[in-house]
């Protein structure tokens, strides 16, 4: 695996996560951004229906002597097209009353009622949210329950969709990554062959071989690989200059020389 290939690789690693981390951090915010919008829905019908209620036991009446009680359910219904249900429970979590659409009265009664320690709780569990409130009395004592039922399906549908969408738009950016990675990986390539044959030419300098000619000197890009390629161009002409036969030679002279002196000194 050469440098190129391994510098390409891991460009593509780098992008890649970064593409990857992104997408999931929008989908994590889109997705936290419609569940807010989703409980202030609910809240804001709660909260109606909450003060509407508490107005009536704040004149002493008790829930289950409202007569109002069942047109006031109707009304918060019809504030939200996902709303499957309005209850008002009392304190034990029995139904004293219930508004939900005709189609829909038998599944919502099989959802259980429970109770949360706080006096206001939403939950979203798939394509159904619940949401409820305490209702206390004048005295600070619980009076009942508020609960509403939402289905949010199509939120959860349109959630499923933005993810398969993100993805895509992530999936095409990282495909568009690949042909600026071939380019680099061509131009890094390119460049390591200038680098090669030099140490190649360099190396038949030294066994007193020709220079192979032309090399590829107009693939470097900066100015310090320009420089370098000078240098080695330097070496491989003062090497050029002294063959292997001169230099034999050389070594011969200075061997006669150093005999000659030894031999006038024993004399």
């Amino acid at each position: 695996m050469n440098l190129a290939f391994k510098i390409g690789l891991a460009l593509f690693l780098v992008l890649g996560s970064a593409i990857a981390m992104t997408t999931v951090l929008n989908f994590l915010r889109f997705d936290q951004t419609l569940h807010h919008l989703l409980a202030q829905r609910l809240t804001v019908v709660l909260s109606e229906t909450q003060r509407d209620i508490v107005s009536g036991l704040d004149l002493g009446l008790r829930i289950e002597n409202m007569e109002n009680l069942d047109a006031m359910l109707g009304r918060r219904l019809g504030m939200s097209s996902d709303i499957q249900a309005i209850q008002v429970l009392d304190c034990n979590g029995s139904v004293i009353e219930s508004r939900t659409p005709p189609d829909l009265s038998a599944s919502v009664a099989t959802i259980p009622f429970t109770p949360a320690p706080e006096d206001q709780w939403q939950s979203f569990d798939g394509n159904r949210a619940i949401a409820g409130t305490l209702l206390r009395d004048s005295v600070g004592q619980c009076a009942g329950y508020v609960r509403l039922i939402a289905d949010i399906s199509e939120a959860t549908a349109k959630l499923s969709h933005a993810s398969t969408k993100m993805w895509q738009a992530a999936l095409f950016g990282m495909g568009a990554i690949i042909p600026v990675l071939i380019v680099l990986f061509i131009l890094m390539r390119r460049r390591h062959r200038v680098f090669v044959e030099l140490n190649e030419d360099f190396e038949r300098a030294l066994d007193g071989q020709p220079p192979r000619v032309p090399a590829h000197d107009g693939d470097v890009l900066t100015a310090g690989e320009m420089s370098m390629i000078s240098l080695y161009r330097d070496m491989r002409d003062q090497l050029s200059k002294t063959s292997p036969n001169e230099t034999s030679a050389s070594d011969a002279d200075s061997s006669f020389v150093d005999d000659q002196d030894h031999k006038g000194k024993n004399a």
